[in-house]
């Protein structure tokens, strides 16, 4: 899948040099772009794309810069903002909305390099403990650590998260179980898929992850348990070590 990036500037000719500069870099990049923040957040939230990477400039004639990082902030907690823009004394507030990076304008192409080295290398260790789905037309990225478990419903995947909310996709559970890491995920009956990390309780024939319990078909009985063993021996080992 290719990295999907985003540039945020009013100054057409800075979009230009650094769309350049970034498909110089890797010609497979996915860059969309935008002229004010608000239209970002508007084909944002309408569209759902999964941006992995935001340059955005600070000072555009219809919207500031630090304010439109903290809408996206709140939408997607993960993408990579990078200011791009004329002036150092946002330093700050870049920090303040968790900037990755900061690049002053002219454009260096050697900082940008560096910077984009570091930013596909976090993504790369970040993609590899995610999963990414569709649903009406939206992409999502989920990270393993927030799912309780996974539940199917009559072609409809829930994904139960560890905030109280749940996403869902379109899909078959014994698919879905091809894609997710065996040392974590466990299926314990043909409906049901537990997180391993946030299992609270073993019993006889059910898993307990807070309140709620989840019940082990006869037929996932004996493979569930001996992969939760080997889970939790797993956890004692690294203590131990």
């Amino acid at each position: 899948m290719s990295v999907c990036i985003a540039i945020c500037d009013d100054t057409a000719d800075d979009v230009k040099l650094l769309s350049e500069a970034l498909y110089a870099y890797d010609s497979s990049f996915d860059i969309i772009c935008f002229n004010d923040g608000q239209s970002l957040i508007d084909d944002f939230q309408e569209c759902g794309h999964n941006i992995d990477i935001l340059f955005l400039d600070i000072y555009m004639s219809d919207s500031d810069g630090i304010k439109t990082a903290e809408r996206i902030r709140r939408e997607k907690k993960d993408v990579k903002i990078i200011f791009i823009t004329s002036s150092t004394e946002h330093y700050q507030q870049a920090y303040d909305v968790f900037a990755f990076n900061y690049i002053v304008k002219p454009l260096d192409r050697e900082k940008l390099y560096r910077i984009l080295d570091r930013a596909l290398e976090d993504l790369k260790k970040e993609t590899s403990q995610k999963i990414r789905f569709s649903y009406k037309s939206k992409i999502y990225s989920l990270a393993y650590r927030d799912i309780l478990y996974i539940e199917s419903n009559n072609k409809v995947i829930l994904f139960h998260k560890t905030d109280g909310d749940f996403l869902q996709c379109y899909g078959k559970l014994d698919d879905l179980c091809k894609e997710l890491p065996a040392g974590l995920f466990i299926r314990c009956h043909k409906s049901f898929v537990v997180n391993t990390i946030h299992v609270t309780e073993m019993g006889r024939n059910y898993f307990r992850i807070g309140e709620v319990v989840i019940n082990v078909s006869k037929k996932y009985l004996k493979p569930a348990k001996e992969r939760y063993y080997e889970y939790l021996f797993s956890r004692i080992g690294r203590v131990m070590s």
